[in-house]
């Protein structure tokens, strides 16, 4: 309990005893950041197994096709949410409840579908490297998989816009069922990697959807007047959000044009080890928007938040910093060779937690304008410099535009905290 008594002054000026943590935890802020927390947990564990496993089970370059694919599928169910994640936080205690689960749900559905069948006439003109999808077998589980992954992705929305996220973690813990099934699919080679995500989000969209409906009447329904009061906030998180999110779920694809196969799986994995260190930040600034929705204070909730990041932020950094070539060493002895970029990652974790905090305020301020230009910023910097740094450094050009990009960022929301009074 030492450390608690070390952080007593910023939270309070008094000694945290057993009792305040205990009272902590039964905060809806902590609370459902503790779930989200567990969810991320357990989703980044189990795929950093499940690519462990693939890595020993299938070759480098097969690994390789397979992020691409699976962060294409990644990509289009964010072009296909149309900012309805954010909306379903947003509007469901200003809305009722049935109407914007229901019209959010069945709009981003839809969407999906289309994307997905367009995706599916142009990837045999531009992407030949996984033109397996030309196949009719290959293609219609592919597009199955997508309306799967866009349905289940709004259902674990829809229990963070309840203050349900024990039933969040609840669906992340049936999507663990994807790592067994990569021994037995291993014949159908770089698709078997997809076809085990793909099994275990179609049974985990079944299974969320049976939890959904216990808390809300779903039905076919489209409410219009919830879709005109939200189409300012849902449109300008939509543009904001595809433009935060495309450059990590494009990097794969370019890499494997611009560099080769092994690369992009090399740069995948350093990726997802990365990750580990990103999972509580990304809980907490969650639970900090979900809370300040249903009428939270802003810069309490801001403080307590950014001390519960720090805790967790530091001993992260050190540990993936410290062993980063050990874990790395597990996936096989090529993937040591991303050591340089998971170094460069980690240490970027500072600037990209303190950006991740900027996100959730300027949505609940409902200034989604500011928010798209910062995101373009990042986008443009991120991509950009990727294009220039990786024919330069490979793999390790994509982690000095990271870095480049995320300081650029973090002088960026300093400016914008100063001059809106949050610090």
């Amino acid at each position: 309990m030492k450390w608690l008594q070390i952080l007593s002054p910023i939270i309070g000026g008094r000694r945290i005893n057993v009792e305040d943590l205990t009272a902590s935890l039964k905060d809806p802020l902590y609370r459902n950041s503790i779930f989200l927390l567990l969810g991320r947990l357990l989703n980044v564990g189990v795929g950093f197994l499940f690519w462990l496993i693939a890595a020993r089970l299938y070759p480098t370059g097969e690994v390789g096709v397979a992020t691409a694919l699976i962060s294409t599928l990644g990509l289009i169910v964010f072009i296909s949410s149309m900012g309805f994640n954010f909306s379903l936080i947003r509007f469901i205690n200003l809305s009722a409840k049935e109407s914007v689960l229901n019209t959010s749900i069945i709009i981003t559905t839809i969407v999906s579908a289309f994307v997905a069948i367009i995706y599916l006439l142009i990837v045999n003109n531009v992407l030949h490297n996984i033109s397996l999808l030309q196949k009719t077998g290959y293609a219609a589980f592919f597009l199955l998989t997508v309306v799967a992954n866009s349905m289940f992705f709004m259902s674990g929305e829809a229990f963070k816009a309840l203050r349900d996220t024990k039933d969040f973690f609840l669906q992340n813990l049936v999507l663990s069922s994807r790592v067994p099934l990569l021994i037995p699919l291993v014949y159908l080679g770089n698709f078997g990697i997809f076809v085990a995500i793909g099994i275990t989000y179609i049974l985990s969209t079944i299974f969320s959807f049976h939890l959904l409906s216990k808390k809300a009447n779903l039905k076919a329904k489209i409410d219009k007047v919830f879709l005109k009061e939200s189409f300012t906030f849902s449109s300008g998180n939509y543009i904001s959000n595809l433009l935060y999110e495309s450059p990590s779920l494009l990097m794969p694809t370019i890499i494997l044009s611009l560099v080769g196969k092994e690369e992009a799986a090399l740069y995948y994995i350093a990726y997802a080890v990365s990750n580990l260190i990103w999972i509580a930040p990304t809980a907490i600034s969650t639970s900090l928007f979900i809370e300040g929705s249903y009428g939270e204070g802003i810069k309490r909730n801001l403080m307590r938040s950014g001390v519960a990041v720090l805790v967790l932020l530091v001993p992260s950094i050190i540990f993936i910093y410290v062993f980063g070539a050990t874990i790395l060493q597990l996936f096989g002895a090529d993937y040591i060779e991303s050591l340089p970029l998971l170094q460069i990652l980690v240490l970027s974790s500072f600037f990209v937690a303190l950006h991740n905090f900027l996100v959730p305020i300027l949505n609940l301020q409902m200034k989604v304008n500011k928010l798209i230009k910062i995101n373009l910023l990042r986008f443009l910097m991120l991509i950009g410099l990727s294009y220039i740094l990786l024919a330069e450094y490979g793999i390790l050009g994509f982690g000095y535009a990271w870095m480049i990009t995320y300081i650029v960022l973090t002088l960026v929301t300093l400016r914008i905290s100063r001059k809106e009074g949050w610090i």
